[in-house]
């Protein structure tokens, strides 16, 4: 085993491929089309309803167009791409460069010229120009139709979500490798529907008072505007939207040296009014290893508060994130690239958790003995075993009906943006502030959702608040693998990544550990933004991250 040094260094490998420039800046204009639009009902249906078109089609930003990367393919990708970034996706196959988000993984093309870094902002930033142009061309009034009251709700929601999560990947926090003291608090510029050309021009990053106030106020108006609309979990509802309340005021939580209660309390009552608004209810054992509809249909399960329907125009055979991270599928990525779980996380899911059954034991002969529900044909369950399979391989996301062989019904999954299982995780962590008692009652509570049996005990592991956070972001990691959640956790929570210890599975070439806070958590804003916007420049950037890892020396 070789050891590990504290040696901060320039670079840790030579990217596989070439880490493109960002060619173009963004955001553009942001009401050029309300005049097209006016406000009939088609054309309304139609800009709203290209938020979730928007959010997972090919080439949402011209990246493959420009880059050739397979990984253009919005939100689902940014969900991987953040994933990537941690330490629970274990790459197993002979060459990890087939793992297309090894950008991510490796800490490479994170400064302000690459594209991985900017796509991010450029993605984001198309959505908000979306939820701009809806929220430009519906004017608020006393009569106004409840269909546009439900247009309009949804492009505050969608907008809010937006700056949500730009608001928490591109605000610094501090960290062992970077200094980050002289953008302490900045966040993103606001962009809105009001923003003329000449602003644009000159929009500097706002600090994170400002932005959470913009994001309030966002929610408070999709929360008016969204009362009396239906359950769908294709588009953003009053569960989501008080979601979002609750993630907002968690964040807030840790503001203050020693937590503001008021906060923390805050994102409680809403991750609670949430999930009894929403009517929604965790995953059962049989819907989360179905092998035809298991974590690929929204319509499938009662867990779903929001996802993004798939179109079957959108999908292709390896430019989607079932060709990335369903296993079983026998045509994308994933059977040279062969994702799975972090084996130190794998041995600390409980043998009565049922969500252990997502990934191959490390005992092959126990493969085949009616542990595991495979998806296809018996013959392609044989070749998935023969030829794919490897311990720890995941079998969380399956390909839609079940089909191994064909993309073109494999693939078309929908995407999961919120599920109630994740309100559950925001209430307990805000709740431990400051009533640790009731929020071990929280956890074991809802583990019984998945130790069935009732066993279940945080007590014998969280003595104190440091150690119930621990045990309870480890139950949050065994949940949401892969599902782009846990980013907004480990970099909230300044948590490091553990991928180099005896026995890995992670390849070798990013098998980097960090203490505390990875720096590449702290997004870079791309140079394109900032040749086009003089409010920000290089001295209001975020540092660049790129390759300052601890990494293990002989």
């Amino acid at each position: 085993m070789k050891r590990l040094t504290n040696k901060i260094i320039a670079a840790l490998i030579a990217p596989m491929l070439a880490v493109g420039c960002i060619e173009e800046a963004f955001p553009e204009g942001s009401t050029q089309i309300a005049d097209q639009v006016g406000e009939s009902e088609f054309a309304l249906g139609g800009l709203v309803n290209s938020f979730p078109v928007a959010m997972m089609k090919v080439d949402t930003r011209d990246f493959y167009s420009k880059y050739g990367t397979h990984v253009d393919f919005g939100i689902p990708a940014i969900h991987l791409m953040t994933d990537s970034m941690l330490e629970d996706i274990a790459i197993m196959g002979d060459n990890p460069g087939y793992w297309s988000f090894n950008f991510w993984s490796r800490n490479v093309g994170m400064n302000d010229q690459s594209w991985p870094v900017g796509y991010f902002w450029e993605n984001y930033y198309a959505y908000i120009k979306i939820a701009n142009d809806v929220i430009s061309v519906i004017e608020v009034s006393d009569d106004m139709p409840e269909l546009n009251k439900n247009y309009l709700g949804q492009g505050y929601a969608y907008r809010a979500m937006c700056y949500l999560d730009l608001a928490r990947m591109y605000e610094p926090k501090e960290n062992d490798y970077t200094d980050v003291s002289k953008v302490l608090g900045l966040t993103v510029p606001i962009v809105t529907e009001k923003t003329t050309a000449e602003q644009l021009g000159n929009n500097p990053r706002v600090p994170r008072e400002q932005m959470y106030e913009f994001i309030l106020s966002d929610l408070k108006m999709a929360e008016e505007m969204l009362a009396n609309a239906g359950n769908s979990y294709t588009q953003p509802t009053l569960a989501a939207v008080y979601a979002m309340y609750a993630k907002a005021y968690l964040e807030m939580g840790y503001w203050k040296e020693g937590g503001d209660m008021d906060a923390f309390k805050k994102a409680a009552e809403y991750a609670r009014l949430a999930i009894t608004t929403s009517g929604k209810t965790p995953l059962t054992e049989a819907e989360w290893t179905n092998p035809t509809t298991g974590f690929n249909s929204g319509s499938a399960n009662n867990s779903w508060i929001w996802g993004l329907p798939v179109s079957v125009d959108l999908i292709g055979n390896i430019i989607c994130y079932t060709a990335h991270i369903c296993c079983e599928g026998q045509w994308g990525y994933t059977t040279l690239s062969n994702p799975g779980i972090d084996r130190n996380l794998y041995e600390k899911i409980n043998d009565k958790d049922f969500r252990k059954k997502s990934y191959l034991s490390p005992n092959p002969a126990e493969w085949t003995s009616g542990t595991y529900r495979f998806a296809g044909t018996p013959a392609e369950q044989a070749d998935f075993l023969n030829y794919y399979a490897r311990p720890y391989t995941s079998l969380k996301f399956r390909p839609v009906e079940g089909n191994c062989s064909e993309y073109t019904t494999g693939n078309p999954a929908d995407h999961c943006l919120l599920r109630v299982e994740e309100l559950y995780f925001i209430e307990m962590e805000a709740v431990a502030q400051y009533d640790l008692n009731k929020a071990k009652t929280l956890l074991n509570e809802f583990m019984a959702y998945r130790i069935t049996d009732g066993s279940y005990d945080c007590s014998e592991v969280a003595t104190g608040v440091d150690w119930f956070i621990t045990e309870m972001l480890t139950q949050k990691r065994i949940e949401f693998w892969a599902e782009g959640v846990l980013y907004y956790d480990y970099k909230r929570l300044d948590k490091g990544i553990t991928r180099y210890y005896e026995g890995s599975n992670h390849p070798e070439m990013w098998a980097f550990n960090t203490t505390g806070r990875s720096p590449q958590w702290n997004f870079v804003i791309n140079r394109g933004e900032f040749q086009a916007n003089v409010g920000i420049d290089e001295s209001t950037n975020n540092p660049d991250p790129s390759g300052l890892l601890i990494v293990p020396t002989e």
